[in-house]
């Protein structure tokens, strides 16, 4: 947006408080979205998206007790309105007003249902008037994203991406895959054998270290990557980087020694992941048991026909397949029954309680006794201290990751901490 039009904006909404506060309400910054609306501009054609959205912003404007008036449109079926609204009935009567909004359209003569989604801001008497509307539409893109056809409202307290701000760390993500890639890298955590301390594996983390962000948390960069396709580039370098770790270590560790590396289910989904993974295990050197892929719980339950076809080509070249965090999503151990899975990770939400409450030791005793049924091999994560790794030893469980095992740390640094070997022992790990 041009300055301009922004201060435009901005005039226009600060005149529209003025009047809501004149007659003692509240004003009310409303972004919605049809977002459904490219669907219909691809069957019915454009001009049919900018009636649809006439109509719905001529609902809003037509309802009596609630003044609303447009303040701009976008394309594809956005638009920013203001609402008045009864300083104590603001949620309600946004609700009512954005009910009227959600009716049957007409679209050539075909009754069409819109998908409206909604952000909501209150726009107070000292409020900047310029951030409202940022915010307002940052909880817009992310209720389009996690809530589509619902109504969310923002709170100071929220943690939205707003537009500019997604755009730009997407932009810095790019730049770090493709110019600066010396932004990323690898920490590793070890993974522990309960009964004498010896480590079997390594668990390889993402960690970016942004020249003006400074460090940035693994889970903002992998839900960007997801939400842009960056997560294919990303996942080649943290599987690429890992991989070769691994092969520098040789002599280091056994041939049992696994790394761990996450994947995300977009991957998956591409029908030649499998054989870049083996391209990659060639490359390297690195034989394919010893790599072993966590996949969350959800992507291998949701029976998705893509992600099962992809488990099984990397089950027949030999790769390990792990579910991480089991105890999260579904929890079925009748799927796990059907999947080449050799490996579960316990989410440490079953691990946390166990040492202070019988009610938790008795739910993780009750899981791991059910997960022995399938065959695979059990880690548990998140052991914080020496109680929680007695109770999972007294369980039957022998592999665990966690702070009190073991800090996530530069690939140099692995081999020289105590954190892997708790009895002290020295001899080739994973042999």
């Amino acid at each position: 947006m041009t300055p301009t039009t922004t201060s435009a904006l901005t005039t226009s909404i600060t005149d529209l408080r003025a009047q809501a506060v004149a007659r003692g309400r509240r004003l009310v910054l409303i972004a919605a979205s049809l977002s459904n609306g490219p669907d219909l501009a691809d069957v019915y054609g454009v001009r049919s998206l900018d009636d649809a959205t006439a109509e719905i912003v001529r609902r809003a404007q037509a309802h009596d007790s609630v003044p609303c008036h447009l303040l701009r449109v976008s394309r594809l079926g956005s638009f920013l309105a203001g609402a008045m609204v009864e300083p104590d009935h603001a949620v309600a009567q946004v609700a009512v007003l954005v009910d009227e909004m959600r009716e049957m359209l007409d679209v050539h003569g075909e009754r069409v249902w819109p998908i409206i989604t909604v952000a909501a801001r209150e726009c107070g008497p000292t409020d900047d008037v310029w951030g409202t509307v940022r915010d307002v539409r940052g909880t817009l893109v992310t209720a389009q994203r996690d809530t589509p056809g619902g109504t969310s409202w923002h709170h100071d307290d929220d943690e939205d991406v707003v537009p500019h701000d997604s755009l730009t760390l997407v932009r810095d993500l790019a730049e770090a895959l493709t110019e600066q890639p010396g932004q990323l890298d690898l920490a590793y955590q070890p993974v522990v054998d309960l009964r004498h301390g010896a480590m079997t594996g390594a668990e390889a983390l993402l960690r970016w270290h942004h020249p003006h962000r400074g460090p940035v948390g693994p889970l903002v960069a992998v839900e960007a990557a997801e939400r842009t396709g960056l997560i294919h580039p990303l996942g080649r370098l943290v599987l690429e980087r890992a991989v070769c770790q691994l092969a520098s270590w040789r002599g280091r560790v056994g041939p049992t020694f696994r790394m761990h590396v996450n994947v995300s289910p977009i991957e998956l989904r591409e029908a030649s992941y499998a054989d870049g993974v083996a391209a990659t295990l060639r490359r390297c050197g690195v034989r394919p048991e010893q790599l072993l892929l966590e996949i969350t719980e959800t992507a291998l339950l949701a029976d998705d026909p893509r992600v099962l076809r992809t488990i099984t080509a990397l089950h027949r070249i030999g790769v390990g397949l792990g579910i991480d965090d089991f105890g999260t999503g579904y929890s079925s151990i009748r799927h796990l029954h059907r999947l080449p899975i050799d490996t579960v990770k316990v989410d440490r939400s079953l691990v946390a309680g166990i040492a202070t409450s019988p009610s938790d030791f008795a739910l993780t005793r009750a899981v791991l006794g059910l997960l022995t049924t399938t065959g695979a091999t059990v880690v548990a994560e998140g052991i914080e201290d020496p109680a929680q790794q007695a109770r999972l030893l007294a369980m039957g469980c022998t592999l665990g990751q966690g702070y009190h095992l073991g800090r996530p740390v530069a690939a140099d640094e692995l081999f020289s901490t105590d954190s892997w070997s708790r009895d002290g022992t020295t001899e080739m790990l994973g042999a």
